[in-house]
């Protein structure tokens, strides 16, 4: 039977595997996203315990699967917005190290992609505006 244990165990699990410190971790609660996944969840949780079980699983209506996938998609969304800050944070750090000649340190975690073809972000060229755009006059004042 899933219980839903709320975003301190999962954050202590995760930083424990990941080595990192109790303050960081802390630090990590008040974060948007994963506010916004734990409320998600927790209304999941109630959805399961008030469904009738077969066999540890919940059945309930079509209509009401349909919600309960819109309410895990939009829980995803939010992965999918903590794993870009993670990777454009990354890539900015990086940047920061080569522009003082410092060695990028190693790290025991990275952002990475199931459709990684390109390079890694932080071998990115970024996009220049062309020098008619509106927006590349402003930047050169």
């Amino acid at each position: 039977m899933w219980h839903f244990r709320g975003t301190p165990f999962y954050l202590d699990a995760q930083a424990d595997r990941m080595g990192l410190s109790k303050v960081l971790v802390d630090r990590a609660r008040t974060n948007h996203e994963i506010h916004r996944v734990a409320l998600l969840l927790g209304q999941l949780c109630e959805r399961y315990h008030r469904a009738p079980k077969e066999e540890g699983r919940a059945v309930v209506f079509p209509a009401e699967l349909a919600q309960i996938q819109g309410g895990l998609g939009q829980a995803e969304c939010e992965i999918s917005k903590l794993h870009a800050l993670a990777a454009a944070a990354t890539a900015m750090i990086d940047e920061a190290y080569r522009a003082f000649g410092l060695a990028i340190p190693e790290r025991t975690h990275r952002v990475i992609c199931d459709s990684d073809t390109a390079p890694a972000p932080a071998d990115l060229v970024p996009i220049r505006l062309h020098p008619k755009h509106p927006r590349a006059a402003k930047e050169k004042v």
